[in-house]
Order: C-alpha cells, then structure tokens, then sequence
C-alpha cells in the first residue's frame, strides 16, 4: 500500500529554486546533474519509501530540459536503488537506506562493523603483487623498491554492493596471503589467527569524494563520478612502531556510518553547593 502522493507544489517550487544551477556547458553530464538535484529533493521533502515520484513529463517540464535528459537522470536513481518502476503504475521512492556501520569499535576490524543481523557476503576481487609501489612502501615504513601486496574485496549487505576494500601490506611477510583465504572475511582475524600478530589499533580519515575509478563504480553499481565516502587508514600491531597495513574503502552512498561518543562529567568541586556540609 503506497503511503503518500508527492507535493506538486513542493516540487514546483523546488525546481524553480534549482533550475538555474543546470549547467549545460559542464564536465557533469546534464543528466548527472538532474539526478543529483533530484535525490536532494528526496531528501529535503522527506519523501518516504512507497511515495509516487515525479514523472518523466513533470521532471522535464519543471526543470526545463528535454525527456530524454529526465529519463537518464530517473534511471540513474533506479540504479543507485532511489527509485523503482512499476510497469503500468509508475515510479516510486525505494528505501534509500542500506546499512549503519560503526566508524570504529572497540573490534576495530570493518567486517566487525556490520550488523549481526544482516546477510553479508565478501567475494574476492583482485589479489597481487605490485612494484614500485614507492609512495605505498614509505608509508608502511619498507624500503621504497619493497614488493606490495594488494587485495581487493567486495562487500554486500543483503544483496546490494555497499562497500570496494583494498589492503596494502608488505609481500615478503605474507607469502602466501594471496592465496590464502581469509579468516571469517576478515583480514584482521586472519593476521591474528594464521600469522600471530594483534591488532592493537586503527587510524581512520573519512573523506567525500566522486568515484572516479570505473573499475570501483562498476562493482559499486554506481555511474562513475558519483558520490562515495573515502576511507583510508593505518593498522598497528602489537610490538611494532610501522603500520601493517595501508587500507582504503570506497563506500557507495545509502550507507550510513554511526558513532556514539559519551561526555565524562567533570569532577565535582569541593565546597560546591551541591555538597552536604557535615
């Protein structure tokens, strides 16, 4: 059962507001920019999942471009999982919600992050020695003609690519790693549990980017140049003053990072009202 229908006039007025910000001489394709606008219209309004969408007739009207631009721009939001087509129906907003992940918890490891009651898969994309790595090899504290090991995985949550997980970590400590199959997923569990080390801790930098790698967007399943989060790191063992391992994350929009950070009371000042003299 739909739940709403869409605020004509919201969405008139909206468009007059953004209709001068479409730049047809641009690098953004004009399609690309129509569907970025159209998921801020999602997101201002408040539209829920089940309401009606705007049709193509609409869109191109009020934003005065040509049927073929809002046909782009509405199948790119179909793609990205903002929309659904209904055959005879037509087009509605989708739960635009994937998952939350903790930026960082007390198990440090991304595959820890996720919810326990979520259906997670890991497929093993890419895994390789690279050379002349000098950038990679001086932040991990190795001599700069040192060998790299990069893995490459994909993570989903209930069917939906949600996350691009590379590792950089020096070969010649991790022979075998390239063949190996991880433990649980987990990288960090397979550094403990085959090669002994312990995780001790994990630096994180969160940054908003466009993707611009192809080979990224398309395990995303996002139109290259859309928007992702970026995170990149460091992870230190137990014993060493190096990190271990370089680590970078492409994570597609609809997934949302969450943390909880508790205020300490300050102490109490002695003589303070709020104490009882004897």
């Amino acid at each position: 059962m739909r739940s709403r229908g869409m605020d004509e006039d919201g969405f008139e007025v909206f468009a007059a507001d953004v209709r001068p910000q479409l730049v047809a001489e641009s690098s953004i394709p004009l399609y690309n920019q129509l569907g970025r606008f159209l998921r801020r219209f999602i997101e201002q309004v408040e539209l829920e999942p089940g309401d009606r969408f705007p049709s193509e007739e609409q869109i191109a009207a009020q934003f005065g471009v040509s049927r073929p631009t809002a046909n782009r721009a509405v199948q790119e939001l179909i793609s990205q999982g903002w929309l659904e087509r209904e055959r005879g129906r037509g087009t509605f907003v989708r739960n635009q919600h994937i998952v939350d992940l903790a930026l960082l918890s007390e198990n440090l490891s991304l595959t820890e992050q996720f919810p326990r009651d979520a259906e997670l898969r890991t497929d093993f994309i890419e895994r390789r020695i690279l050379k002349d790595r000098e950038s990679v090899a001086h932040v991990l504290g190795l001599p700069t003609e040192a060998s790299i090991l990069f893995i490459r995985r994909l993570r989903f949550v209930d069917e939906h690519p949600v996350m691009v997980c590379d590792a950089y970590l020096a070969a010649e400590r991790f022979p075998d790693l390239d063949r190996k199959m991880l433990v649980r997923g987990s990288l960090y569990a397979t550094l403990e549990e085959k090669y002994g080390f312990t995780i001790q801790r994990s630096e994180r930098r969160v940054e908003a980017e466009d993707v611009v790698d192809q080979a990224v967007a398309e395990l995303l399943q996002v139109p290259l140049f859309s928007p992702i989060l970026l995170l990149s790191g460091l992870t230190f063992v137990e014993g060493e003053e190096r990190p271990i391992e370089l680590m970078t994350a492409y994570v597609r929009e609809r997934v949302a990072f969450k943390s909880t950070v508790s205020r300490k009371k300050p102490p109490r000042k002695r003589g303070s009202e709020s104490e009882s003299e004897d």
